[in-house]
């Protein structure tokens, strides 16, 4: 029976140095600040350190008004804060409690980072992601580039977030699928980078280099300036035009040959008809003669007896001319 024990344990023994041998690294300390912890797959806890290696399924905790960076090995960089707790995997990484910055650089191998309740999948992008064990809320907030968001246990349900959007996952709404994407506000954004002590530097996007003319001096440009640029070379047509001048002779008398008609240049030549422009008749106007008036005895006569009743003046210049004529 001894015997048998002994074997039993040296074989147990043996079977867990082939899993330590065989234990697949995914992720490396970059940067520590103050005290984090690595819980291993065995249920050993250590302190870590600067470029450790971390197996696959080990659990890192960060202390209080601490900061860890991670690298794993498909290009994606970990920002903890203090508090958090996330446990690695191969290609994707659980994030059980507190805030995580992940920038993916990442675009042939999808990562995956999960929450008790979230599902983000991403490739090349940068975001941030806060999980609240208590209330059980996860909030995912895109920095730059676009990541799937649904929930853990529907992946079909899921929007894409673009950059400076969020959205949440919580069990109290839209029945614990994810919120339709929102733009985030500046003051918003402060408030979820305010944990992080020493902020990432952001993914810097691919830059397009351009060429300028080579005779041509790039000159900075100031707001309302105009930039004359001397140049000795005129352009090719006034240059054409030059040659074509300077290499000119006189021209030389050409012949001129008229053929269907007789041409005498003794006799002058007269048109068929005067122009209309010459010829102006002008037209004769009717003679205007005296009217022949009727003379109307009965109408001269009461005619004046009409006038000598209608009064010269109004009746108050009457009286005005009246009284002139007292004085």
């Amino acid at each position: 029976m001894k015997t048998s024990l002994t074997k039993l344990s040296s074989s147990f023994l043996l079977l867990s140095l082939s899993l330590s041998v065989w234990a697949k690294p995914v992720a490396q300390v970059t940067q520590i600040s103050g005290k984090a912890f690595v819980v291993t797959d065995d249920g050993k806890t250590t302190a870590l350190r600067l470029n450790q290696h971390l197996d696959e399924r080990s659990e890192i905790m960060v202390s209080d008004d601490a900061s860890i960076t991670l690298n794993d090995y498909y290009n994606a960089t970990y920002h903890l804060t203090g508090g958090s707790h996330l446990k690695f995997f191969n290609q994707s990484v659980q994030l059980k409690n507190g805030k995580a910055w992940i920038q993916s650089m990442n675009s042939k191998h999808p990562l995956a980072l999960t929450t008790a309740n979230g599902y983000v999948n991403f490739l090349n992008g940068e975001f941030i992601t806060i999980f609240d064990q208590g209330t059980s809320r996860s909030q995912v907030l895109v920095v730059n580039g676009e990541v799937d968001v649904s929930n853990v246990l529907d992946q079909d349900m899921k929007y894409t977030v673009p950059a400076g959007s969020f959205t949440v996952v919580d069990p109290e709404i839209e029945n614990g699928f994810p919120r339709a994407p929102t733009k985030i506000g500046l003051q918003s954004l402060n408030a979820a980078l305010a944990e992080f002590k020493s902020l990432p530097t952001q993914i810097k996007s691919t830059e397009v280099h351009t060429r300028s003319i080579a005779s041509v001096s790039e000159v900075p440009v100031k707001k309302g300036e105009i930039i004359y640029i001397k140049s000795h070379r005129l352009p090719a047509s006034v240059k054409k035009y030059r040659n074509k001048k300077a290499n000119s002779e006189p021209a030389t008398p050409i012949p001129i040959k008229i053929y269907g008609t007789s041409w005498k240049n003794n006799q002058a030549y007269s048109a068929p008809r005067t122009p209309a422009s010459i010829q102006v008749n002008n037209p004769s106007l009717p003679k205007i003669s005296d009217p022949k008036l009727l003379n109307d005895p009965e109408f001269e006569n009461s005619l004046k007896k009409q006038a000598v009743k209608q009064p010269k003046y109004s009746k108050e210049l009457e009286k005005l001319i009246e009284d002139l004529k007292s004085y």
